[in-house]
């Protein structure tokens, strides 16, 4: 099996399990679900290094989510 199709393979399990794990804890904010999307996929990011062709859109995606969520989330923290 290539690199890729198991970094495809692990990053679809870990998803899984993450997603089935918070539901059933009752977590229902959007933003720990981003969170841990993207310490998964900059984590399987590391460890498998992907071939790209081009930019990768969807870590610079979740960067400028996991971002804007911590700014709001330390922003409440001060202000309340």
């Amino acid at each position: 099996m290539d690199k890729h199709t198991l970094y495809i393979i692990t990053f679809t399990i870990l998803i899984t399990i993450s997603v089935s794990s918070l539901a059933a804890l009752g977590e229902s904010r959007l933003d720990v679900y981003t969170s841990i999307f993207t310490l998964e996929y900059f984590t399987l990011a590391a460890i498998f290094r992907p071939r790209r062709k081009t930019v990768d859109f969807l870590a610079i995606t979740l960067l400028i989510v996991f971002a804007y969520t911590v700014a709001l989330r330390v922003i409440e923290v001060i202000f309340s």
